[in-house]
């Protein structure tokens, strides 16, 4: 009894054709190749026909699809698949006589229709996690707090004749703790320090008089504390447009009294100055005068201004950091703000930052704002203002090394920052007199 054709799978197969074994897989699968002839001369049946239920067919047919690839001029290894197969048989006339003739047509789609073929995506190969992590290193960096606009100032409730401040005395607080424990070198008040409301060019109104000395009194106390909290740092105080509003009330209205000193003390401040009746002097903190021109620079890199500049939809830092060309920390809008910038420049680039760290004064209404507005006995309306508590937090290298600036906003009279949050108490009380 003979035995029947051998089984072969269609690697095998394509070995034997010498053919890629994918082109041999989908021309079984489109039932065009079910059996192979090999150098031997045996005829060897697909597995991957059999699976299908496919019936063999014959090597002399396998023999004629590869004759006619060859007279068509296509490469077995150019077959992606085969679409169709037509066998025609008719009769026609030759030299008189009638012939059985026959035709084959086969409808190809190439190998590159299914595009080309990719390498399986395994996993990462595993490897030994390494225990010892990199060390960060740890700079010699100085720091600095910066102070935004705190506007101390009052009304005077005509009624109970009680100070109502526009500084919010629960976000100093907060300040003040967190000051004490960045532990800063500088510590930058960036202006409208005092609000002087009595001073002011807009509509007065009854409950800001009689108020301007309690101001000036909690200002000073207020600069105490900053040393008390951080005795190792230099205090700064921007002049801002609400603290220039003596100078320019002088000006408009008693020039005979501007620049007046104490006796035979020409290098002393003005009488009616910022700095005088804060006791700049004697508590050695320096005083930036000449708002909007006042800048101090932290580094090289790096410049503190009070700013004049109120744009909308949180776009000023975006003025700023053009107006400025290099990074700069501001005040003036009372919101927080904060945009990069990358510039080309000789050599690279150079990424700068315009950062305002918001306000220290009340957001409910009280600050006087062309938003705000009082009632028949002169109290403030609630309204809250699109306004944000916060100070800034920056380390520096001196010169013109790199900084890192960190804003820490105050909610409510709570801060959160690096793990711990601070809290203040209900530390103001009304101040009477």
């Amino acid at each position: 009894m003979s035995k029947g054709p051998e089984t072969v799978s269609h690697r095998k197969a394509a070995k034997l054709l010498g053919v890629n074994p994918r082109t041999v897989l989908r021309m079984v699968n489109r039932g065009a190749l079910q059996t192979v002839r090999g150098e031997d001369g045996k005829n060897y049946i697909l597995r991957s026909s059999l699976s299908q239920g496919n019936t063999a067919t014959t090597a002399t047919e396998m023999d004629k699809f590869m004759d006619l690839l060859q007279k068509a001029g296509v490469s077995p290894e150019e077959v992606g698949s085969v679409t169709r197969v037509k066998h025609s048989q008719w009769q026609g006339m030759l030299d008189g006589e009638v012939v059985d003739l026959e035709a084959t047509s086969v409808v190809l789609s190439p190998s590159w229709e299914s595009g080309p073929e990719y390498p399986v995506v395994n996993q990462a190969p595993a490897r030994e996690v390494n225990k010892k992590l990199k060390r960060y290193t740890a700079l010699k960096r100085k720091r600095a707090v910066i102070l935004p606009d705190v506007q101390i100032g009052y009304r005077r409730d005509m009624v109970t004749d009680k100070l109502d401040p526009f500084h919010d005395e629960t976000a100093i607080d907060v300040a003040l703790q967190i000051t004490q424990q960045f532990d800063p070198d500088l510590i930058v008040n960036i202006g409208d320090f005092l609000d002087f409301p009595e001073f002011g060019k807009y509509q007065q109104e009854p409950a800001f008089q009689r108020t301007t000395q309690a101001a000036i009194n909690r200002g000073y106390d207020f600069l105490c504390e900053q040393k008390a909290n951080a005795p190792r740092a230099d205090i700064k105080v921007f002049e801002g447009n609400h603290d220039r509003r003596i100078q320019n009330k002088i000006v408009d209205h008693a020039m005979n009294a501007f620049g007046i000193q104490k006796a035979k003390l020409p290098d002393s401040w003005p009488v009616l100055s910022v700095p005088y009746l804060l006791r700049f002097e004697e508590l050695g903190v320096e005083y930036l005068g000449g708002y909007p021109a006042n800048s101090y620079w932290v580094n090289d890199r790096l410049v503190v201004v009070h700013g004049n500049k109120v744009r909308s939809n949180g776009s000023t830092a975006m003025a700023e950091v053009d107006d400025e060309r290099v990074s700069v920390i501001f005040g003036h809008i009372h919101r927080i703000e904060q945009q990069y910038k990358t510039r080309n420049v000789r050599g690279g680039y150079r990424i700068n930052s315009a950062t305002s760290p918001g306000c220290l004064c009340r957001i409910d209404g009280t600050v006087p704002s062309t938003k705000g507005s009082v009632d028949e006995f002169g109290r403030p309306m609630t309204r809250y203002e699109n306004w944000q508590q916060g100070i800034a937090l920056v380390e520096y290298e001196e010169g013109d090394g790199p900084f890192s600036i960190e804003v820490v906003p105050i909610f409510d009279g709570v801060a959160t920052w690096r793990g711990n949050t601070y809290k203040s108490e209900d530390v103001w009380q009304a101040i009477s007199r």
